[in-house]
């Protein structure tokens, strides 16, 4: 029996206490001490059950209560200074810079999860907790930003484990009443609706409004009646669930329907940035919108689309970057490009490498369509270089056009209370709002008292530990973890680079570690395996089997269904943060990052965030920076790297105590991780450098192509495909140089170039003299260029130029040189991926 309607009833709120409901349904709240405090102490029991669901809270509570609440004079205050705080929050000026004169039009961010809160589930890992860390923050800095996402009815799966340790997962249904979100609706009163052409007609979507603070999160959802095909119903079922076909169902609908909504509401972004693969989608819109808003074809469109998009990848796994059927995908895209009027074929050839055929690749899509292109940490931008190097093949790897920003977290969301606490007294307050911009303000970290810092440190295991004992579901068994033991946390996604089982692969060895009768140690795991990752949900198993078999329960547990929840405790709460990535196969890994900044230290191998950020004195380094051709061997020596670390440092150092009792060399190193994080890995930074790196570029090329109705646009598409067109006939004929095999340093390197462009001038390219240090491999390093200048044309048409180069340094060194197509509407020669190399035949002696 099904009932013909539902019914919300809640208790009526007294009006004094109206404030309560502005604050509940705007995240703001999640990440202000002040404002949970005022949800918990309505009702504490309650807000515990309600896992700090503020709505579920309203919806719950007796109007008894409410009624006795408004009566409390006291409670009403408190009341009145934490809307205060909030509406002073929405209202702060902007805390980001740009230079003089320029200002910062809207950003559209799009995502496919974001982890804001454990209370909306619509994340599964990583990628969502930093997209969540990034609107947060673009709230206390005032960033004019709008993110887009789809709403899951389902959200991530909630993880279950047998009780042979096999992981199965349980899809419940988000209750949207229970969610701070606000549909959408036309001046009728209508919800508002936007559509896109599909293979069984056309998809309906319907908008919802999420608040982060000062940024609005809209999110897209097909579950309703408008849709009257139960397939378009599921599309925002799952987040990553169903088929391939209900990936590129869900990424259309979150890039195409994402765009078209954004344009039904009003907004009209300057820059687009999308993350991941699963955004890229949204590219296509923007060329449709643009191709409408300056009346110009689709090449054209292209150029603004491209100068006005940031594309992040966040995946240096090959695995992990999508590749679609391309005749799969055609029968999606032909009806949208039947509805836009541009082939197919062109849209389907942006996904190939180079314009060849193969799978559509929707990571390929997004390096085609943008020229800010970033990976997340110093590490993953040369992974990436590498990895995408075919895109680029005339280039060397060092001048693919793929940059990097590093990763940061959002720091009111992760530190705990007590560190806060500290913080605050022995910073100042401004810590909250500009980290990541004052070094100096971090120094001071280093005068906080050790006792003081680790007192705050051993209330917090002792949480983490009672926590765990009374509320988590743990296996092989209950917890029964020692609140004074070294406590070590590996929580994270679980995956075979990650290498979770490193750890094991000595039994024996890591039992003598854990149950040192003086000094013992214990370790607490957490994660979730993608649910069509049979290899890792078969790791769980053999990881729970092995504690079970060596008889380490009580030492060793396993958490089941990690959430933000337990992120929080643990990063908080453990003494030492473990990281197993086999490098270079690791992004960036922001947890670490969470952890060091509440002084859990950092141990991992030199991957990701952790290359860059090791100093020696803020955590421990696995291995080498060495990245291994066998697999086996690296995981033999990391381990080997792994286990030697604790017997001689990590555990040692944790023991040794001064007369006091405290750990002064080990508080030392929390004081150095947390001046780091604080220092260089905050998401205020991170931001910041997007604007100056990113957004702000983005704009000033998006405003110069589209000048006098893109007049600059129309000129660089046609300018490429006559470039294209004719490039075949461009060479290097001869190469002169009157330079001798051997030369002092401070003299300088001539070389005069003949060269043939067919039909194009000498304005449409350069020639560069390229110079670099002989590596031992022939391959040159430590480049150098010189772009040599035009100096004749002759009467059959061949071009020479000339210049040159100091050598300002001694050593053995090569050169050569080059042709590259040259605009000043590009940012990089590299945008046409075209370059023609002297061949060894055309150089010679004058």
């Amino acid at each position: 029996m099904h009932p013909l309607r539902v019914l919300v009833v809640t208790p009526t709120l007294p009006p004094s206490l109206e404030p309560l409901r502005e604050i509940a349904y705007n995240y703001w709240w999640c990440w202000d001490e002040e404002a949970q405090a005022l949800f918990a102490r309505t009702d504490p029991e309650l807000w515990e059950r309600v896992h700090h669901n503020p709505l579920a809270l309203l919806q719950h509570i007796s109007q008894a209560r409410l009624e006795a609440l408004a009566r409390d004079s006291d409670f009403r205050a408190f009341l009145t200074y934490v809307h205060q705080r909030f509406q002073s929050a929405l209202q702060a000026p902007v805390q980001y810079t740009t230079p003089p004169g320029t200002s910062l039009g809207t950003i559209a961010y799009f995502c496919a999860e974001y982890g804001i809160h454990e209370s909306f589930p619509n994340y599964s890992g990583g990628l969502g907790v930093l997209s969540g860390d990034y609107l947060k923050t673009a709230s206390d800095m005032g960033v004019p930003l709008v993110a887009v996402g789809l709403l899951y009815q389902q959200g991530y799966f909630q993880q279950r484990l047998s009780e042979s340790g096999w992981q199965y997962e349980l899809y419940p249904t988000n209750d949207i009443s229970r969610l701070p979100l606000t549909l959408m609706r036309e001046e009728t009163g209508r919800p508002l609706l936007v559509s896109l052409p599909f293979p069984k007609g056309p998809v309906t979507v319907r908008i919802w409004r999420m608040l982060v603070g000062r940024v609005p999160l809209y999110l897209l959802d097909t579950n309703h009646e408008h849709n009257p095909l139960v397939e378009y119903r599921d599309i925002t079922d799952r987040l990553y669930g169903g088929t391939l076909e209900t990936r590129i169902q869900q990424e259309l609908v979150l890039g195409i329907g994402g765009m078209r909504a954004l344009r039904a509401l009003g907004i009209r972004p300057t820059i687009l940035h999308l993350n991941e693969g699963h955004t890229v989608f949204a590219a296509l819109e923007w060329l449709h919108q643009m191709m409408e808003d300056y009346g110009v074809d689709h090449a054209t469109a292209l150029e603004l689309v491209r100068a006005s998009t940031v594309f992040v990848t966040h995946t240096p796994v090959p695995a992990g970057n999508e590749i679609f059927d391309p005749e799969l995908l055609r029968r999606y895209l032909e009806p949208y490009a039947t509805e836009i009027g541009i082939p197919c074929t062109d849209l389907l050839s942006l996904g190939h490498i180079n314009g060849e055929g193969g799978g559509f690749g929707t990571t390929v899509f997004g390096l085609n369509v943008a020229w800010h292109r970033r990976g997340v940490s110093r590490l993953h931008g040369r992974t990436a270089r590498r990895m995408w190097r075919e895109l680029w093949r005339d280039f060397p790897e060092e001048e693919v056009p793929i940059g990097s920003i590093t990763n940061g977290v959002h720091l009111p969301s992760w530190v705990a209370p007590e560190i806060a606490a500290l913080l605050d007294r022995y910073l100042g307050t401004e810590w909250r709002t500009r980290s990541g911009t004052t070094p100096a303000l971090w120094e001071r970290v280093q005068a906080i008292p050790a006792a003081e810092l680790w007192r705050a440190h051993e209330l917090l295991r002792s949480r983490l530990v009672s926590t765990l004992r009374e509320r988590c579901r743990t296996f092989p068994g209950p917890a029964r973890l020692n609140p004074a033991a070294l406590t070590i946390g590996f929580a994270r996604r679980i995956a075979l680079y990650k290498r979770p089982g490193l750890l094991f692969r000595d039994v024996e060895r890591l039992r003598r570690i854990l149950c040192h009768p003086e000094r013992p140690v214990q370790l607490v795991l957490a994660g979730k395996a993608h649910p069509q990752d049979i290899p890792a949900k078969n790791l769980i198993q053999q990881l729970i089997r092995t504690i079970v078999e060596a008889g380490l329960e009580h030492h060793v547990v396993f958490l089941e269904n990690y959430s933000l929840e337990l992120t929080r405790l643990l990063v908080q709460g453990c003494d030492l943060w473990l990281n197993t990535p086999s490098r270079p196969q690791e992004a960036c890994g922001t947890s670490g990052m969470k952890a060091s900044l509440n002084g859990v230290v950092h141990c991992s191998t030199l991957d990701g965030w952790w290359d860059e950020a090791y100093t020696g004195t803020n955590g421990f380094a696995i291995g080498t920076p060495e990245e291994y051709a066998n697999p086996e061997e690296q995981d033999a020596a990391d381990a080997e790297s792994l286990y030697t670390l604790l017997e001689q440092h990590i555990v040692p150092l944790f023991y040794e105590r001064n007369a006091d009792g405290i750990p002064d060399r080990w508080v030392q190193m929390m004081k150095n991780a947390i001046q780091t994080v604080g220092t260089a890995f905050s998401c205020r930074r991170m931001l910041q450098q997007y604007i100056d790196e990113c957004y702000l570029p983005a704009q000033q090329w998006r405003m110069s192509l589209a000048e006098n109705n893109a007049a600059q646009a129309r000129a660089l598409a046609q300018w490429r495909q006559r470039l294209e067109a004719a490039w075949d006939r461009v060479r290097i004929l001869h190469v002169l140089t009157d330079a001798e095999p051997e030369l002092s340093a401070g003299s300088s390197l001539h070389v005069r170039v003949e060269a043939e462009l067919g039909e194009l001038s000498p304005e449409d390219v350069r020639v560069e003299l390229y110079l670099g240090r002989l590596h031992p491999s022939g391959a040159l390093e430590e480049i150098r260029t010189a772009v040599l200048e035009h100096v004749h044309t002759e009467s059959s048409g061949r071009h020479w130029f000339q210049g040159g180069l100091v050598l300002e340094e001694s050593g053995q060194f090569g050169f050569t040189v080059r042709i590259v197509p040259w605009h000043p509407a590009l940012p990089t020669p590299t945008e046409l991926r075209l370059c023609h190399w002297a061949e060894s035949w055309t150089t010679s002696q004058t």
